[in-house]
């Protein structure tokens, strides 16, 4: 659309704009009102042309003159953010919806030292999302690093570098850090290597988290199937809890991967490469079917299965998907201090139960989908009872050793 100042011309383009949205009938009804709403305040006042700071008083003639409830005064501020940005040139879905990423400026210095890391890092190999999340890492650090007055790579000191690090608040972010300043070194960008300073010594605890089949069902029959994000999230945890399935690969099933009339669920690992199958539970096959049937959103083209239920749709991701699954476990009122509760703690609660009924540790490593034997040296851990029966009694001290000893005994 060019650009206007014409109200009626915007309202009638952002009408046709949201036909094309798969919105419910009530939202897009709901639109309208407002959109009708905002002609009346133009004719009534005898206006044509449009500006933000009309749309400001459009928003205030609703919450004021019309009092109208407080939800419609926050659809009035969406319609008037959609005009004000048809209004600045944009148009479609740049019109409709507002990208929330705010852009980071960086010093010459840094940015080019940035881009040369991005360029290098693309071609390991890694997916366009890894490579976002590394830059959006390494932006808001190298930011930390300007404020603090180091605008040229040259000038970054260790104490700079720590100060600008602990200012990203999350510890868990210096592997990414450590590996950009270590290419900053190889690269000769800077003289020394700073990624020493972040060496991080993560604390692993002696056993996997691992819930109970009791604590399990209890995380079950808490979700609130009465809501379509409960009907959702329901089958998402039955994929996880009865079958251990990883989060990427729930983001990435598709109803190809589901055979209803022959119950088996199958698709490729994204981890392993590595097809996987196994039955469809009756109780799994009847979530899956109620989410389909009944939350849903209609009218979408994407493939993937799970979809964000609110505008605009697109497929769950497998950081979100996680990010349910944590908030159930944690709604579910279940004990999780000091324990672990997202997706992975559902895959070790169900090597640990399966151990724990006498299944062989190769028969859990082909359940998970793991592709190697190696993987099954870390669920020798979870084996308690089974370690038991391996413990060796202590050798009696000898040699120089049984010497020292008696010379502590001595107190010589």
């Amino acid at each position: 659309m060019k650009n206007s100042n014409n109200f009626f011309d915007l309202a009638a383009h952002l009408r046709e704009l949201l036909k094309a949205v798969p919105y419910s009938e009530s939202t897009y009804k709901d639109m309208d009102f407002i959109l009708r709403s905002f002609e009346n305040y133009m004719t009534l006042n005898g206006l044509i042309e449009y500006s933000p700071k009309i749309g400001e008083s459009m928003v205030s003639y609703c919450e004021n003159e019309l009092q109208v409830c407080m939800s419609r005064v926050h659809r009035a501020k969406i319609v008037a953010a959609q005009l004000n940005r048809l209004y600045s040139g944009l148009d479609g879905h740049d019109a409709l919806w507002q990208d929330q990423t705010i852009p980071i400026f960086l010093p010459c210095g840094l940015q080019i030292a940035l881009d040369s890391y991005l360029s290098w890092y693309k071609t390991t190999g890694v997916k366009d999302s890894t490579l976002r999340y590394r830059r959006w890492i390494c932006t808001r650090f190298l930011k930390n690093l300007a404020n603090l007055g180091c605008t040229e790579v040259e000038c970054v000191t260790g104490e700079a570098i720590q100060q600008a690090f602990i200012q990203m608040k999350y510890s868990r972010y210096w592997e990414k850090i450590g590996h950009f300043l270590q290419y900053l070194y190889d690269q000769g960008f800077v003289q020394n290597n700073f990624s020493h300073l972040l060496i991080h010594r993560k604390e692993y605890p002696p056993q996997p988290t691992s819930y109970s089949v009791e604590e399990i069902a209890t995380i079950e029959a808490s979700v609130d199937r009465t809501t379509v994000s409960g009907i959702r999230n329901y089958a998402i945890l039955l994929l996880m809890s009865r079958y251990g399935i990883r989060s990427r690969d729930i983001a990435s099933l598709t109803l190809d991967n589901l055979d209803f009339e022959n119950n088996r669920i199958s698709f490729i690992q994204q981890k392993t490469g590595i097809p996987w199958e196994i039955e469809l539970f009756p109780e799994v096959k009847d979530a899956l079917l109620d989410y389909l049937n009944k939350a849903r959103p209609e009218g979408i083209d994407f493939p993937q299965i799970f979809i964000k239920l609110i505008i605009p749709f697109k497929p769950l991701d497998g950081l979100a998907i996680n990010t349910a699954i944590f908030t159930l476990i944690k709604k579910s009122g279940i004990d999780i201090h000091d324990r672990r509760h997202g997706g992975r703690a559902l895959r070790s609660s169900i090597t640990s139960n399966l151990i724990k009924e006498g299944v062989s540790t190769e028969i859990v490593r082909k359940v998970l989908g793991h592709g190697t034997k190696h993987a099954i040296k870390s669920y020798a851990r979870i084996d308690i009872a089974s370690l038991r029966l391996c413990a060796l009694s202590v050798p009696a001290p000898s040699g120089d050793f049984a010497s020292l000893l008696g010379w502590k005994e001595g107190g010589v």
